[in-house]
């Protein structure tokens, strides 16, 4: 009920007004954590719809129990990579406002490549928020990080950006601002609004298809040497790691790893008989979605393993 699962979803970019049933603006919380801010602000202003972003099973569960609670049916969540879910599931001048508050700044060099604000998803925040009021707000504990942002953003050349400002406490307050503000933290806000757009690649787009291929006859031998198979080209790459066999042999699973602009999924591809020749297709268990290289790992395995 409160929880989407794109992967499901038939057609990309989604269509909130109709997962809605409303035309709402829409706000989005990336790393929602316990969730105590989304909720508390769409109980205040329930005029607009929310969606929440979050990388753990653990907080999307708990907080569908805070919106259960609450009675709120204008908040649906994802369990996805923000940057990944922001891109592939929101159409161009579609959100008003993308709120951040308090993600880990990854402060070794080392790690610089985990943090959410890059060149990449700026360009996509300047393609998916509104024309005029669209706007990202950041809060934060931690000056250089804020700083570092604010400078991405004047570099990407779509944004103008107000200048980093110490505020007291937040509208609503999360329990990490509970945290930092008994450890004597500091607290900084940076506001970058949108003033245009860049063009940006999606890996989704369209209607739903479920790659395949049928081939006539297989080389058993060849299908099992497929393990340990890679193969790296513009910015896919695509890694077989194991294969699995029906007692019958009437059926193969071909485990997958493949990663799309450093998208990374796991999946299965389906090896299977028929009455007249294989079929070679996204297993349906998989869940995987229908990317570039997902698609291109169909192909090749049918390629490959053809007699």
């Amino acid at each position: 009920m409160y929880q989407i699962n794109p992967k499901d979803i038939k057609r990309y970019p989604l269509e909130w007004n109709k997962i809605f049933g409303n035309s709402n603006k829409l706000i989005i919380e990336i790393g929602f954590g316990g969730g105590e801010f989304l909720v508390n602000l769409a109980k205040e202003n329930n005029n607009y719809n929310y969606i929440g972003i979050e990388t753990s099973l653990t907080s999307c569960h708990k907080f569908k129990k805070k919106l259960f609670q609450n009675n709120l049916n204008n908040i649906q969540i994802i369990l996805e990579d923000a940057k990944f879910a922001i891109r592939e599931f929101f159409s161009d001048n579609s959100i008003n406002k993308v709120i951040v508050n308090f993600p880990c700044p990854w402060p070794k060099s080392k790690h610089a490549k985990k943090r959410l604000f890059d060149e990449k998803f700026i360009d996509t925040l300047s393609s998916v928020l509104e024309e005029v009021d669209g706007k990202v707000i950041l809060t934060t504990d931690v000056f250089w990080y804020a700083s570092d942002v604010k400078e991405k953003f004047l570099n990407n050349g779509c944004f103008e950006v107000k200048n980093i400002s110490e505020v007291n406490q937040l509208p609503f307050k999360t329990r990490y601002e509970k945290k930092w503000e008994y450890e004597g933290r500091k607290k900084y806000l940076l506001i970058a609004q949108k003033r245009c757009k860049k063009t940006i690649k999606r890996l989704l787009k369209g209607d739903f298809d479920l790659p395949h291929q049928k081939i006539k006859k297989v080389d058993f031998d060849k299908l099992q040497s497929l393990v340990g198979f890679k193969k790296s080209c513009k910015n896919k790459t695509i890694v077989i790691k194991d294969i699995y066999t029906k007692l019958d042999g009437s059926e193969y699973l071909v485990k997958v790893f493949s990663e799309d602009e450093g998208y990374i999924q796991s999946y299965f591809v389906n090896v299977s008989k028929m009455k007249e020749g294989w079929l070679i297709k996204l297993d349906d268990i998989a869940k995987a979605y229908r990317t570039p290289a997902v698609k291109e790992a169909v192909n090749i395995i049918a390629k490959e393993i053809e007699n």
